[in-house]
């Protein structure tokens, strides 16, 4: 078989060929060191070799549980998809794919989300839109009128980092798409070493406790002046992001301008004195697709008496192809797949991803080509409604 997981013993190839699809440096004795002594489980790491058993293309497959409709449920990232020049337009990373899927359906997963180079690119294979958030740049003066005058303190190396986790918690775990997070994943987000790294994590506290975070990475601006890149920001209540702010400003004498990503729903430039001293721009915009649409189907909030019917076309996945006859009853949710029949209405499986995450509403979704509405329009609108979507990781 072309397509297989890749052996420990294969990692070294594997990161040769990463270097080489990605343009970055490697030094292959350190290479080689650090694959010995790491003892860090090695995330599944699947390829194509060809019949000279070459490994021509390969990708990355971690692992996680993400938030879905209030639900704990499996999903795959895809990360590191890279191939070799010589072996390119052969489909090998179609191949890849279709192993990669048939993997993840046998083992139970509900979604799989991507950061995308092109979105055109990995629309191929079922992915679309899922999320955008807007990265904020403004100078730290900006924020002079925010204050915040409460109890502050630095997470240092080594610290508990239970106050964190309760305002993560708080503050995304409403969020479809959210990772159920890890210390390794609060590692790759604080850093090893604060001081080293100069990526600083700022603890704020009331008289309930906890009430948010903020994780700042200086960058060098010039040859005196420093930047700020808040990594992530996150609160218990919106009071909490106010309080933020007005801890930022405090850092008014050590940094120029302040980068600041925050999800949709938050008006920044309404809580400024003056908008026109922030610039906005989308930051990030990464893809998701659901791998079995009969669970998410089943694990969708639904309201006492729902019933409708979906017509959805997966090219890839043949277990989505086809009628879906949803209803609720009793607040148990049942969902018959059928061959053909007629539909309410009719989809791709890529809206039909950003309908079950609450990316897009059903109005919203209305507007795409793909999508037909024959009937039951307003059961439709209450079932499929916008939701807050926030990939809390990166891979």
């Amino acid at each position: 078989m072309p397509v297989r997981m890749i052996q420990r013993e294969e990692l070294l190839e594997f990161e040769r060929l990463e270097s080489v699809a990605f343009v970055y440096p490697m030094d292959t004795a350190e290479t080689e060191k650090r694959l010995e002594k790491d003892s860090e489980p090695q995330e599944p790491c699947i390829g194509h070799f060809n019949d000279d058993g070459v490994l021509t293309a390969c990708m990355v497959l971690p692992e996680y549980r993400m938030r879905y409709e209030g639900h704990w449920v499996p999903m795959v990232g895809i990360g590191g998809v890279a191939s070799l020049p010589e072996y390119r337009f052969g489909g090998a990373i179609r191949q890849i794919f279709q192993a990669a899927f048939r993997r993840m359906v046998e083992s139970g997963v509900v979604f799989s989300a991507l950061y995308p180079f092109s979105h055109a690119y990995y629309r191929k294979f079922g992915y679309e839109l899922c999320q955008t958030t807007t990265g904020y740049e403004l100078p730290v003066q900006a924020l002079s009128a925010f204050r915040y005058d409460g109890k502050v303190r630095m997470i240092r190396p080594g610290e508990s980092l239970d106050g964190l986790k309760a305002v993560f918690e708080a503050h995304f775990l409403d969020s479809n798409l959210a990772i159920q997070r890890e210390d390794r994943h609060w590692t790759r987000l604080l850093g090893k070493d604060a001081y080293k790294e100069r990526v600083y994590t700022y603890l704020l506290e009331d008289e309930n406790g906890p009430s948010a975070y903020v994780v700042l990475a200086a960058e060098d601006a010039g040859p005196f002046e420093k930047n700020g890149n808040v990594r992530e920001i996150a609160y218990v209540r919106p009071r909490g992001l106010t309080d933020a702010l007005g801890f930022l400003y405090r850092l008014s004498a050590q940094y120029g301008k302040l980068r600041i990503p925050l999800p949709d729903g938050v008006p920044l430039p309404a809580l400024l004195p003056e908008s026109y001293d922030v610039k906005a721009g989308i930051r990030e915009q990464p893809m998701a697709r659901v791998i079995d649409v009969k669970q998410a189907l089943l694990l969708k909030r639904h309201f006492d008496g729902a019933r409708y019917t979906l017509r959805v076309r997966d090219e890839i996945l043949p277990e989505n192809d086809g009628v879906f006859a949803v209803r609720c009853e009793g607040g148990e949710v049942s969902v018959e797949k059928r061959e053909d029949g007629e539909a309410d209405l009719s989809l791709d499986v890529r809206t039909l991803t950003q309908l079950l995450l609450g990316y897009l509403s059903l109005d919203e979704a209305l507007y795409k080509a793909d999508v037909s509405a024959a009937s039951n329009l307003d059961t439709l609108r209450r079932v499929f409604v916008k939701r807050s979507v926030l990939l809390t990781e990166h891979f």
